[in-house]
């Protein structure tokens, strides 16, 4: 099944003065690579975090953010030290008067000023801050995992497409191998006539000729693999597990039995299907790149 690297899920889970919400984006790499994002207090469940989204994906860079708000975060655990306070408003004035100053504390830079406003420790237990957290981060998983099926689908489909052109261009170099043949023959017949009259001369040279011929002007088995690449592909596309890596190597494939189509087929007709088979797998290589 083709599925795209590229996605986005997010999912909220309300639970008594807690809100969570889980938001994960995805994008081509090379390999699986997670990266988490979430507040510090729960920092010891990052492991978790990291094997619940490797457990569903297999490729792409992942960008998780989790966020929590209510008394579970800490919002319900702020407190005013009030004698600290107190003192600062003391000192304010005294240097007020002290020195002739004009001016007042806003409130804004009153509350950031050093151990006014202190956070409590959230005595949350790691079971219970997973128990919070999962639920939206299994629900956001599976809203990315749709999302590359999606992009997948479309994917798939401008694949299937450029891989038939393929097959199809495949088909018409076939068709002319006979009339390439038979226009090897001619040059070589003409060659032949031009060669010494001594026999001995003549033989060898025909020996060397009728190699390079039965060589350089049959691609009957290019076009018999390139077919099958071709064909490849489609399965590879169709199976249940992730395609992407699979499909890049066979790439590499059709794109050598082109190449040796080109060099072997001496033929302006197949050069120009050459040609087209060429920018077609150039730009099947772009899509696969996105592809698990």
């Amino acid at each position: 099944m083709v599925s795209s690297m590229t996605g986005f899920g997010r999912a909220d889970f309300q639970a008594d003065d807690c809100r969570v919400s889980a938001e994960l984006r995805s994008v081509n790499h090379r390999f699986l690579e997670v990266s988490p994002r979430i507040p510090r207090s729960l920092a010891a469940l990052e492991p978790r975090v990291v094997d619940l989204v490797k457990g569903a994906i297999t490729r792409g860079k992942v960008n998780v953010t989790l966020e929590l708000e209510g008394q579970v975060s800490g919002a319900a655990g702020l407190s005013v030290d009030e004698t600290v306070a107190e003192r600062y408003l003391e000192i304010a004035e005294e240097l007020k008067t002290r020195y002739n100053l004009d001016g007042s504390l806003d409130i804004q830079t009153f509350i950031g000023l050093p151990s006014v406003i202190s956070r409590e420790e959230s005595d949350l237990t790691e079971e219970t801050a997973w128990a919070l957290i999962r639920p939206p981060l299994e629900e956001a998983v599976e809203a990315l995992k749709s999302m590359r099926r999606r992009e997948g689908a479309a994917l798939a489909r401008d694949l299937r497409d450029r891989v038939e052109a393929i097959a199809s261009a495949v088909d018409r170099v076939a068709e002319r191998v006979p009339l390439v043949v038979e226009q090897a023959k001619t040059r070589l017949a003409d060659r032949l006539a031009e060669i010494s009259e001594d026999a001995e001369y003549n033989r060898f040279r025909l020996e060397a000729e009728m190699t390079f011929f039965a060589d350089r002007a049959d691609i009957t088995e290019e076009c018999v693999r390139l077919r099958s690449h071709c064909e490849q592909f489609a399965q590879f596309m169709d199976a249940d597990e992730p395609a992407g890596r699979r499909l890049k190597f066979l790439l590499e494939e059709m794109h050598r039995e082109v190449n040796t189509i080109g060099s072997k087929g001496q033929n302006p007709e197949i050069s120009r299907e050459v040609i087209f088979m060429k920018e077609e797998v150039e730009k099947i290589r772009e899509q696969v790149l996105n592809i698990e």
